[in-house]
């Protein structure tokens, strides 16, 4: 699914824009998240599981989501380089059908810029336009407190928390909190 361009400024200024991926830019996105899984200890993929794929797997995942009338991939870009991205996938059967989730990450030097949030409520914006939707959920770990605060404050509500979900490089293990929030139609 494509969505609107749009352009915003960060809480610094900064000119982002948040659009659609292009199949050209599989090179930059997984270059961006080798790069985040490098700096952030709370995503679920390590930097070599990005390294360990094919070099056109974000290619395809890109294709797969143009393709998709129920899924999209938001980008944010910053002087032509990816900075964030948040990918959403709705159900597909017809019981569950009307929630989708999603997963998100915001380049190492761009944190605290209010990137997060853009993507957010773009998400937010566009949710509408996937047929029958009503509900958006997440994961994160309980460790990632900067994440909590934003997902409550953009209106997501904690369901759930599966205790020792995630096993962390220091062999220590993490909560996974369930959220969810309802769109508007």
């Amino acid at each position: 699914m494509r969505i609107t361009p749009e352009s915003f400024r960060t809480k610094t200024g900064k000119i982002i824009t948040l659009r659609s991926p292009e199949v050209q830019d599989a090179k930059a996105l997984r270059a961006m998240m080798i790069e985040v899984a490098e700096t952030a200890p709370y995503i679920l993929s390590t930097a070599e599981d990005f390294r360990s794929k094919p070099e056109d797997a974000e290619q395809k995942w890109i294709e797969k989501y143009e393709q998709s009338s129920r899924d999209m991939i938001i980008l944010a870009i910053h002087e032509g380089s990816i900075v964030g991205n948040l990918d959403f996938s709705a159900f597909v059967r017809f019981k569950n059908s009307h929630r989708g989730h999603l997963g998100m990450s915001v380049a190492p030097r761009m944190r605290g810029e209010g990137i997060g949030e853009l993507l957010l409520r773009k998400l937010f914006a566009e949710a509408p336009n996937v047929e029958g939707l009503t509900q958006i959920e997440l994961s994160v770990m309980h460790l990632n407190v900067a994440a909590l605060n934003l997902y409550k404050k953009v209106g997501f509500k904690e369901c759930g928390r599966t205790p020792n979900a995630f096993k962390m490089q220091d062999g220590s293990f993490a909560d996974q909190i369930g959220m969810y929030a309802t769109i508007a139609l």
